[in-house]
């Protein structure tokens, strides 16, 4: 079937209308004539794939990774990485503004090297190791994968001398001079033919078991020091990360009361701290609280206090000046936008990884607060994936 892709949607796919309907099409981009095939039927849309490009953009590009088209992972990494930020400014302008009902403009993005970026990867394993085919559990066996970090590439040969029927996962993990190696699998695993390669090996069966170094990895960024444990959450790509964080630091110098609301393992906290009089961190997880207190005790901070409590059982007792919230993907709960307009902090500063997520968060703000800025941050190059940071003043 010929069509003409019309335009793009948030996720970098074509659109095209048949018979009226909306159809999107992966791996195309505006303006290209394709033949397609309809690989989904839905009530108020279709899928659809190329099956011959008749006309191809001046934006399109021969992706580098041999597993693009099975994997999915980087669905935009046929976009030139010029054409990737465009999409990514204009996506983000176009939510906002769309569903705001305001013509705010969007800062330019800050942009990121664009492979070799990821500090961790997760391997699937069964009876080979790889990545999952998309929409599927059939495993692609890859030898590397182009947006992860070079050290964790180089490692991935030295998997193959394990015995892989008792293995379910690998994921590894890298920060300056140390890489961890978790397996999910069997805790009498032989592990003798890789452990010279790792510095750091945890099998993960019923519980963890350490078989080589430690159950953790630091990580510095500037003059501090982070915790990585085995579950925590950390940002995938260090420069960004830094790059972001220099931004949240920057908006929030001279604050004399900080809230951190989902501070994790207290990275951003711990960061502001020098510029800050005090902070306060809240985070839902216990190991993560607890590898925030190891990171202020390794780094002599002693201006930030963390508690262990989930943001919609919070009741705010006392004034904040800056509140810092960096949600999950589904945004901040009503409770807590509650109070944080009972506590009316002078500034907000509101990190999110869904743009979607964040202008209805926005929708709920905008009436007390002005919006000064919104800053993306290509956080994921190569994927339709997006941060952004949005600065909130009282009005």
């Amino acid at each position: 079937m010929y069509v003409n892709i019309e335009s793009l949607d948030h996720k970098g796919r074509g659109i095209t209308k048949i018979d009226n309907k909306i159809t999107f099409v992966t791996n195309a981009l505006a303006f290209e004539d394709v033949d397609i095939i309809i690989t989904k039927i839905k009530k108020k849309y279709n899928e659809a794939k190329v099956s011959r490009y008749n006309k191809i953009s001046k934006d399109r590009i021969e992706p580098l990774c041999p597993y693009y088209l099975l994997c999915g992972g980087c669905n935009i990494a046929h976009m030139s990485y010029q054409e990737q930020l465009k999409f990514k400014q204009n996506k983000i302008a176009n939510i906002i503004n769309k569903y705001l009902d305001k013509n705010i403009e969007i800062n330019d993005i800050i942009y990121s090297k664009q492979y070799n970026y990821r500090n961790k990867l997760t391997l699937q394993v069964n009876n080979e190791i790889g990545l999952y085919k998309q929409e599927t559990n059939d495993i692609i066996n890859i030898d590397k994968c182009l947006i992860s970090d070079k050290c964790i590439n180089d490692k991935i040969k030295y998997l193959n001398n394990l015995d892989l029927k008792k293995i379910k996962q690998f994921i590894l993990r890298i920060s300056d001079e140390e890489i961890m190696l978790i397996i999910v699998g069997n805790k009498d695993l032989d592990i003798t033919p890789i452990f010279k390669y790792f510095d750091n090996i945890v099998i993960k069966d019923d519980k963890y078991y350490l078989k080589k170094g430690n159950d953790y990895i630091l990580k510095r960024i500037n003059n501090l020091y982070y915790k990585i444990s085995l579950d925590s959450f950390f940002q995938v790509n260090y420069d960004i990360m830094i790059k972001l964080y220099d931004y949240i630091k920057k908006n929030c110098q001279n604050s004399l009361n900080v809230l951190d609301l989902y501070c994790g393992t207290g990275s951003i906290s711990i960061y502001i701290s020098d510029v800050v009089k005090k902070v306060n961190g809240i985070e839902i997880n216990e190991n993560a609280i607890e590898d925030a207190n190891y990171n202020k005790k390794i780094n002599k901070v002693e201006n930030i206090n963390f508690i262990c409590s989930d943001t919609k059982d919070i009741k705010l007792n006392e004034y904040y000046d800056t509140i810092i919230v960096d949600p999950p993907r589904s945004g901040l709960n009503k409770s807590i936008i509650k109070e944080i307009l009972k506590v009316k902090p002078q500034k907000i500063i509101y990190v999110s990884c869904d743009p979607m997520t964040l202008t209805r968060d926005l929708k709920d703000l905008k009436n007390v607060y002005d919006i000064d800025s919104i800053t993306p941050f290509d956080m994921f190059p190569n994927t339709y994936h997006v941060e952004c940071v949005t600065i909130l003043n009282l009005e």
